[in-house]
């Protein structure tokens, strides 16, 4: 009996096979290993015997029939080993569950949408026509609005959806990414403290060292004395 190695199902959480159906037969069988609380998401099980008979190995082979899922008829039929459908032979090939395989449907056939959606879009501005309101409504039901309005850094470098006062990300106002002068050679950006997000503020205090309590005034002054 060769044991071929069983990964299991994610709704997998033990086996048990008795020795009498070839298992090891062991007191509460296997288990999905747990650390910290949580079952882990790929499960090895470690067991010649039982692996052997989750595989089919040493059992007579089976018939299977291959149904076209559009039509429901069959399309070829095979024999194949009478190996347990919820465990694979490596961790890319483990089974998916039914509400995994309706997930998986779905966001391919979402994804495929979209990129048809970005490939019309981006031919619509090519040609420079308006967009109509019903086909807008729809792209913003779909298309991330990154993607659909673009994005424009922040004035410290994060990509924000155009049309945003603040930053997503560090919060600062939009307005002082114009505030940031091109450097001269040699010699640092000049920044306008004064169109800063409080937040922002603060955080450029503890890089350099600074308290960073107090009032916007108080952080802009402690950062204008440090320079």
């Amino acid at each position: 009996m060769i044991a071929i190695a069983r990964y299991a199902r994610s709704d997998v959480m033990s086996v048990n096979i008795p020795s009498a159906s070839g298992g090891c037969g062991r007191p509460g069988g296997h288990s999905r290993p747990v650390i910290k609380g949580a079952p882990v998401k790929v499960w090895k099980l470690e067991c010649p015997q039982c692996e052997a008979v989750l595989s089919g190995s040493g059992k007579p082979r089976i018939l299977k029939y291959q149904i076209d899922s559009k039509t429901g008829q069959s399309v070829r039929q095979e024999r194949i080993l009478d190996a347990d459908d919820r465990w694979g032979t490596t961790p890319d090939t483990i089974p998916l569950t039914p509400d995994e395989e309706r997930t998986n449907t779905t966001r391919t056939e979402r994804g495929r949408m979209q990129i048809e959606m970005i490939q019309a879009l981006a031919a619509i501005r090519a040609t420079g026509l308006q967009i109509p309101a019903e086909a807008m409504f729809l792209l913003e039901r779909e298309i991330p609005e990154g993607v659909l309005r673009g994005t424009i850094l922040c004035a410290n470098g994060h990509d924000s959806p155009a049309g945003l006062k603040f930053c997503g990300e560090c919060g600062i106002s939009m307005a002082a990414r114009g505030a940031i002068a091109p450097p001269e050679p040699d010699e640092p950006a000049v920044v306008d403290l004064g169109r800063i997000h409080p937040q922002t503020l603060k955080k450029m205090c503890r890089e350099k060292g600074l308290p960073d309590k107090g009032s916007k005034d108080d952080l802009i002054g402690r950062l204008q004395a440090a320079a």
